[in-house]
C-alpha cells in the first residue's frame, strides 16, 4: 500500500504554483530582461513561494499589510501587446499566492463553509462568469478577469478558514486595520505634494493606488473598520491610543475629501447614515452638522456643482462626468436587448463600446450595467446577490439579538454594505483588484463576529 505522504497537500500545492509560476515567468522574462532591476525580484518570488508552502499565515499577514502599496510598482512590470490590451505583470503571481493559499487551507484544515449562503451565492456567479468567458469574443482577458473573482472569493473564504477562536479574530482584525496605515501615510505625502491634476476635476490625490477613486474606495472602508474597533469595545485602549484612532479616522475623511470622488462621497455619508438612523440618532445630527460645514469648503462645493453644469471638460467630450455616463449608460441599452439572457461575454464591454456609444469607447461606469451587458440577467441577478446576501444576514442579526452594543456593530455593516451596492452605481467595481481582496476579507470576517464576539 503506498504511503500516503506521496499525497501530501504540500506537493500538489508546490505543483500547481510552479505551473503558474512558470507560465507568468514565461510572459515577463522577455519584458524584464530589459528591467534588470525587477530581475532581482525573481529569487525573492522563489523565496515568497516556498515561504506559503511552509507558513501560510505569514504570507496572508504579509500580503495583507503590503498589498495596497504595490499597485504602481506591478503595473510597471505588466507585459502588454495588441492581443492584451492590460498585459500581465507580477501582480498575477499575487494573485495565484492567494487563489492557492485559500486552496491550501482549505486542503489543510479540511474544512470549508459549504452551508454559507454567500458562499453558494458565490459558486453560482462564478458559474455564470465561467460561462461567459466561453462565448466571449475576448477570451484572454475574460479569463484574467475571471482569474480575479476567483481571487475575490478566495478573500472571503480565507477567514473561515483560518480563524478557530476569539483570539484568532482579534488577531486577524487588527492585521486589516494595521493595514490601512502605511496607505495613509503615503496618501498624505500625495496631498502636501498637490496629487495629479485631472482635466475634469483639478488635482486629486490617488496615494499608493492608480487612481483616486480606488484611495476613496478603499478610505471609506478604513473609515468604517475604525469605527466599528471604536464602536465594539473589544479591545481596551489607553485614552491616548483611542485619540489617535479618531485622528487617524480624521485624516481618512480629509483624504477622501481630497480625492475628490463624489460617488465615494455619497456612499460614506449614507453608510453612516444608515448606521445612524437604524441606531443612534444623536450621530445624524452630527452627520448632517458635517455635511452642511462641507459645501463652505471650496474644493467640495465646486465638485458637486460640477454636476449641475452643461460643460466640465475636454475630457468628456465636453460634458460633464454624470452627462456623460448618462450618455454612456443609455446609448449601450439597444445592444442589451438585442442579447439580454446572455450577454456578449465576460470582458467585452470596453472593446464594444466603440461601436455602440457616442462618447468614446469607456469602462460603463455603472457596475450592473457593465454585468448586464457582458453575462446577461442571470449573470446580473447572481452579481446582486453577492451583496444581498451578506446585508440580510448583517441585517437579521441586527434585528434578533437583544444587546444593543452589538446591534450597533450589525448596524455598521448594514451600512458599509448598502454604501457598496452604491458605489457600483457610479463605477467600474469589479476592475478595482486590491479593494476587491479588503472588501471581501472584511464581509468574511465580519460573518465570523457572530460566532466569535458575541456571547
Amino acid at each position: 500500500m503506498l504511503n500516503s505522504r506521496v499525497f501530501d497537500y504540500r506537493i500538489w500545492v508546490t505543483l500547481i504554483l510552479s505551473l503558474g509560476f512558470g507560465f507568468v515567468l514565461n510572459k515577463l522574462v522577455p519584458i524584464l530582461s530589459e528591467k534588470p532591476l525587477f530581475l532581482l525580484a525573481l529569487p525573492l518570488g522563489v523565496l515568497f513561494f516556498v515561504v506559503l508552502v511552509v507558513k501560510p499565515k505569514w504570507v496572508l499577514a504579509a500580503i495583507i499589510l503590503t498589498r495596497p502599496l504595490l499597485d504602481n510598482l506591478l503595473n510597471l512590470t505588466k507585459s502588454s501587446n495588441s492581443g492584451e490590451a492590460q498585459g500581465i505583470g507580477l501582480g498575477a503571481i499575487l494573485n495565484l499566492a492567494i487563489i492557492a493559499l485559500a486552496v491550501f487551507l482549505c486542503i489543510h484544515y479540511s474544512t470549508f463553509p459549504r452551508r454559507n449562503k454567500v458562499v453558494l451565492s458565490w459558486f453560482i456567479y462564478l458559474f455564470f462568469m465561467f460561462l461567459s468567458v466561453c462565448y466571449s469574443p475576448f477570451r484572454v482577458e475574460g479569463l484574467r478577469s475571471l482569474f480575479n473573482y476567483f481571487s475575490y472569493f478566495a478573500m472571503f473564504i480565507i477567514p473561515f478558514l483560518i480563524i478557530k477562536n476569539k483570539e484568532d479574530f482579534l488577531f486577524w482584525f487588527k492585521v486589516f486595520a494595521w493595514s490601512f496605515v502605511l496607505p495613509i501615510f503615503f496618501a498624505n505625502i500625495d496631498m502636501i505634494h498637490g496629487g495629479r491634476h485631472y482635466e475634469d476635476a483639478g488635482d486629486r490625490i490617488a496615494g499608493t493606488f492608480t487612481h483616486p477613486n480606488i484611495l476613496a474606495f478603499y478610505l471609506v472602508l478604513g473609515m468604517t473598520t475604525y469605527f466599528y474597533i471604536l464602536k465594539s469595545g473589544y479591545w481596551k485602549f489607553r485614552p491616548q491610543t483611542l485619540w489617535a484612532i479618531r485622528i487617524l479616522m480624521l485624516n481618512m475623511l480629509v483624504l477622501l475629501i481630497a480625492t475628490k470622488t463624489r460617488n465615494a462621497w455619497i456612499a460614506c455619508f449614507i453608510g453612516f447614515s444608515i448606521y445612524g438612523y437604524l441606531k443612534d440618532k444623536r450621530f445624524l445630527f452630527f452627520l448632517f452638522l458635517f455635511l452642511f460645514l462641507s459645501f463652505l469648503v471650496p474644493q467640495v462645493k465646486d465638485r458637486i456643482l460640477t454636476v449641475f453644469q452643461d460643460k466640465e471638460s475636454s475630457d468628456y467630450q465636453g460634458m460633464n462626468s454624470f452627462v456623460w455616463r448618462l450618455h454612456m449608460w443609455g446609448s449601450s441599452l439597444s445592444m442589451i436587448e438585442q442579447k439580454p439572457l446572455q450577454g456578449y461575454g465576460l470582458d467585452t464591454f470596453i472593446p464594444m463600446s466603440a461601436q455602440f456609444s457616442d462618447v468614446g469607447a469607456n469602462g460603463a461606469h455603472n457596475t450592473y450595467l457593465q454585468v448586464l451587458f457582458e453575462t446577461g440577467i442571470f449573470g446580473l441577478l447572481s452579481f446582486i446577490s453577492l451583496f444581498l446576501s451578506p446585508l440580510i444576514i448583517f441585517f437579521k442579526n441586527m434585528r434578533k439579538t437583544a444587546n444593543h452594543s452589538q446591534a450597533r456593530l450589525w448596524a455598521i455593516l448594514v451600512g458599509y454594505v448598502v454604501s457598496y451596492i452604491i458605489i457600483c452605481s457610479a463605477d467600474n467595481l469589479t476592475y478595482y483588484l486590491v479593494f476587491n481582496w479588503y472588501v471581501w476579507f472584511f464581509i468574511g470576517m465580519m460573518m465570523l463576529s457572530e460566532k466569535f464576539l458575541y456571547d
